[in-house]
Formats: C-alpha cells, sequence, structure tokens
C-alpha cells in the first residue's frame, strides 16, 4: 500500500470508529516505557489502543503517595475526542466507578507539544459532583 492508500484506509477505519464502532482494545506492555522517549513518555507502561484511540497510560504516585494513573489520548488524524468518548475511554480502560480529570494548567506548567489530550484517574472521588450524592449537604 502507498502512503495515500494507507490514510485513506486509516480514515475509512476512523469514520467507522466515529459512528461508535471501535473495535477492541489491543494492549501493548511497555515496561520500560516508550522506547527513544523522553520525560514522562519514558514512564508510560502500556498502550491500549482500538480502530480509533490510542492512550498511552502512565502511573506514577502522587504527593501523597496515591497511584494516579495518567492517560494520554489521541487519533490518528489529531481529532479532539468528543466528552462522550472521553467517558467511554475513561470507563473502559479504568471502570465506571473511577473518578478521572482534564485539567487547565497554569501557563508555567504547560505542555503542549502534540495534538493529545489527558485525563488523570484519581484514587477516590472528588469532593463535589453535579449528582447528588447522600452524604453531601446542600448549600443555602
Amino acid at each position: 500500500m502507498t502512503n495515500r492508500q494507507q490514510r485513506l484506509a486509516a480514515r475509512a477505519i476512523e469514520r467507522k470508529g466515529l459512528k461508535g464502532d471501535w473495535g477492541p482494545w489491543r494492549v501493548t506492555n511497555l515496561p520500560g516505557g516508550i522506547p527513544g522517549g523522553n520525560g514522562w513518555c519514558k514512564q508510560v507502561r502500556h498502550v491500549q489502543a482500538n480502530n480509533l484511540y490510542v492512550v498511552l497510560i502512565r502511573p506514577f504516585l502522587d504527593e501523597q503517595g496515591n497511584e494516579v494513573d495518567h492517560l494520554a489520548i489521541r487519533t490518528a488524524s489529531q481529532l479532539e475526542p468528543p466528552w462522550r468518548d472521553m467517558q467511554r475511554i475513561k470507563n473502559e480502560i479504568c471502570g465506571e466507578e473511577a473518578t478521572a480529570v482534564q485539567v487547565m494548567p497554569p501557563a508555567a506548567e504547560l505542555v503542549d507539544e502534540a495534538n493529545m489530550y489527558h485525563m488523570w484517574v484519581l484514587p477516590s472521588r472528588l469532593p463535589f459532583t453535579l449528582a447528588p450524592r447522600s452524604n453531601l449537604e446542600v448549600a443555602a
């Protein structure tokens, strides 16, 4: 296949994926991180990919010693994943009961070198939510 044919084939698979048919997740373990990678890429321990998304998964300990999973997400054509897809990725990879956040960092901590979207899966729930919880009091 030529590069053009490969791109067209990849776009056809991606269009199908955009309709919700992602195909199964394929897992690649990377005990030494991404080969040739720098910075946090050396800490990626596995990759999960399907017909639409590639997710790099980097476990690390936060400042309190809790394990957090950093998920870095992208598509072949660098589409921005819609919220519902980010939720589905979190559910399928980390579980429906997991809490994840996306972060808009201070300017001094911004890293914007690739069209990649990030979420951090936390060890516990956030202290706030839109959904009612029985243990939350409503502020007057």
